[in-house]
């Protein structure tokens, strides 16, 4: 009797010690992932300039909007209809609910599709976060091993604060929506805790299928699921029969605009963080503190969609071809990169054009010449030229190395005898050559690197008229130089960077030279100020502009690339815009990126008074003859004001009431 009874016990006993190993097995395997650090623990922590929560959560594989929050601010109705929805018998299984799972075969089978699942909340967290998302036999059994050990290891309470927190709801833009909290603000802009039984049931029902009951998506089929969850809520009395009826006549009201459209400025700043920490991060995940303003970033992103979506309806559209564009601003006192666009669609395009790009920036490398002729005279001791010295605009033939270049203006015009002001103002090439053949090429270049363009430029007469290819960056941190009056300062996107524990890895420190003398630099933006009043960049206050301001318009060979770059006081922007294959744009900076600027100049100085740029000690005003560029006397009438570094003021003065009225005919006449 006794050896009939031994293998029915041995037989009885095989199943449980299976049991018993793979639990065992699968509580050793969440330790090892739980415990290590492996789950819940993120890559990145991106936040924004004095924010207290991360604007973006980088995966390692993605970006996350995500906004963890503890149990307790969830709102019970909430929790009450993702357990209904998802997982009714949450607090009896123990990770995996085996009657689930036949219920939903069966039905399954029923149907010969996948109408229904048998996962539990804890097998759900453990396929988000910890697997892949492929359907094979295996994954199953790593997740039911999984969810069994996170059982053991962690509270029901929990499992669902984490579950709340981490459950994908769908795409906000390149983001991943990921938990209620991060759903609620950016689908419904408000917290968990406002939601009406009407928005719950909208995000409960995002859960099964994100992507196509998106609200985003679709409405009509969002209403439809958010119907179907009120419904049940409503069966299982967690909703009264007026609050069901009210519920179902509510509009769904969505936020549209809720996110920073800063990607591929997060995309750089991870770029820069590799180069910056080397290694010396030890694991876990990092708080990257960054310059990014929001409102700014989100001025940004809309003046370059809607000012590209109005030269789509300007230009003939060819099958294929996308104009683009990208803009970058940064803070004149700190160098802080406060935005970053890098086209108008990331989904599209990863590819960032504020920085990888590199585009012939045309006459924006001009005041660049004018810096260095301002500069030589202080260097050299020779007779310094200003901006009523006259230079001859007419045509020219430089030796460009491979025979003659014969360069034009812009309208095929020339004006004879100008001011070094009007030069740069009116965007003259033939004149602005003359004086950069005058200075030296070599100095130029010279000039032009220590302001911050640091690209290769050809030894040409070309490079003079902006033919070495620049980035947006670059040639608005060269710009930053003239605004800081004379000081370079490398412009930054990160703060500091902290690990897990708070230890401090990284901190800015401000890479700063000086490039041209405060002086000299005056006077350039002084100039640069009279390219938007009366230059070709004056159509920006028709466009809307308010505020003092200093730029340049840019448009290189052919139309394909145009340009505008401008600053405040505060501010500096710089915008391009083109087509990435070359193709000629047909449009100059004056038409396609300075209303771009303007717009976005106007917009993040709403509320900021406008401010005066403010000469630096050593600048006089002087009247002058606009036609002469000679000093007026007290004895002469008419004239203008000019600036000049003091004591290169003019030394020729008009005789006794020698000033002519047909010098100002001529000088209205030849704008």
């Amino acid at each position: 009797m006794s050896g009939q009874a031994l293998p029915l016990w041995r037989a009885a006993i095989r199943p449980r010690i299976f049991l018993v190993l793979f639990a065992g097995v699968a509580v050793a395997w969440a330790v090892w992932h739980v415990l290590a650090g492996r789950v819940f623990s993120p890559t990145l922590l991106i936040y924004a300039a004095g924010a207290h929560t991360p604007m973006a959560v980088f995966n390692g594989s993605a970006y996350e909007l995500r906004e963890e929050r503890p149990l307790s601010a969830y709102p019970p109705l909430l929790i009450d209809a993702v357990l209904l929805m998802e997982d009714r018998r949450f607090y009896e299984h123990h990770g995996v609910d085996l009657r689930a799972v036949m219920r939903a075969a069966w039905a399954n089978a029923q149907h010969e599709s996948i109408v229904q699942g048998g996962s539990t909340l804890t097998q759900q967290l453990a396929r988000s976060r910890y697997l892949t998302r492929e359907r094979t036999f295996s994954r199953k059994i790593k997740e039911a091993a999984l969810a069994l050990g996170m059982e053991i290891i962690l509270s029901k309470p929990e499992i669902l604060e984490r579950y709340l927190n981490d459950v994908y709801l769908g795409q906000r833009g390149t983001y991943e929506v990921r938990g209620m909290t991060a759903a609620s603000r950016h689908y419904l802009g408000k917290e968990p805790g406002a939601l009406r039984p009407d928005e719950v049931a909208l995000l409960v029902g995002l859960i099964r299928s994100p992507n196509t009951t998106s609200p985003l998506v679709s409405l009509r089929r969002a209403c439809q699921r958010r119907d179907l969850v009120l419904r049940r809520m409503w069966e299982e009395r967690r909703l009264s029969d007026a609050d069901y009826r009210r519920a179902l006549k509510e509009r769904v009201r969505v936020v549209r605009d809720s996110t920073v459209g800063a990607t591929h400025f997060l995309d750089f700043v991870r770029k820069e963080l590799e180069a910056k920490l080397a290694g010396a991060s030890n694991g876990g995940a990092l708080k990257v503190f960054t310059t990014l303003d929001v409102a700014t970033q989100q001025a940004a992103y809309r003046a370059v969609v809607q000012g590209l979506s109005k030269l789509d309806g300007r230009r003939k559209r060819t099958p294929g071809i996308t104009v683009e564009g990208a803009l970058v601003a940064v803070d004149v006192k700190a160098g802080a990169i406060k935005a970053m666009v890098g086209g108008r669609d990331y989904q599209r395009s990863q590819f960032n054009r504020a920085v990888q790009a590199k585009r012939q920036p045309g006459s924006l490398f001009k005041p660049f010449i004018y810096l260095a002729a301002f500069e030589a005279g202080r260097v050299d001791g020779r007779e310094a030229l200003t901006p009523a010295a006259i230079v001859e605009d007419r045509p020219l033939a430089p030796d460009a190395g491979n025979g003659r270049w014969r360069p034009r203006n812009f309208n095929g015009i020339y004006y004879g005898k100008v001011r070094l002001r009007e030069a740069l103002e009116r965007s003259l090439n033939a004149a602005t050559i003359t004086i950069g053949e005058q200075v030296g090429l070599s100095r130029v270049i010279e000039q032009a690197r220590a302001s911050g363009i640091e690209s290769p430029l050809r030894p040409s007469p070309a490079t003079l008229l902006g033919a070495s290819e620049v980035s947006v960056l670059e040639i608005t941190a060269a710009y930053g130089t003239l605004a800081r009056g004379g000081e370079w300062l490398r412009p930054h996107t990160i703060r500091r960077v902290e690990d897990g524990q708070g230890h401090l890895l990284f901190e800015e420190r401000r890479e700063v030279r000086r490039a041209a003398s405060p002086q000299a630099a005056f006077l350039v933006t002084s100039m640069l100020r009279g390219a938007i009043e009366r230059g070709t960049a004056a159509s920006a206050y028709g466009l809307g502009l308010t505020r003092e301001a200093a730029g340049k318009t840019g448009t290189s060979n052919d139309l394909r690339d145009a340009w505008f770059v401008g600053y405040t006081p505060d501010l500096i922007a710089g915008v391009w815009v083109g087509i990435d294959s070359g193709a000629p744009l047909q449009l100059t900076g004056a038409q396609a990126a300075l209303p771009i600027w303007t717009q976005f100049i106007e917009h993040t100085s709403v509320g900021h008074p406008s401010r005066s740029f403010e000469p630096p000690p050593g600048i006089v005003t002087a009247k002058i003859d606009p036609a002469s560029g000679v000093r007026l006397t007290s004895d002469c009438s008419g004239g203008v004001d000019e600036v000049f570094i003091q004591g290169t003021e003019p030394r020729a003065t008009c005789p006794r009431g020698a000033f002519v009225p047909w010098r100002w005919v001529r000088h209205l006449f030849s704008r």
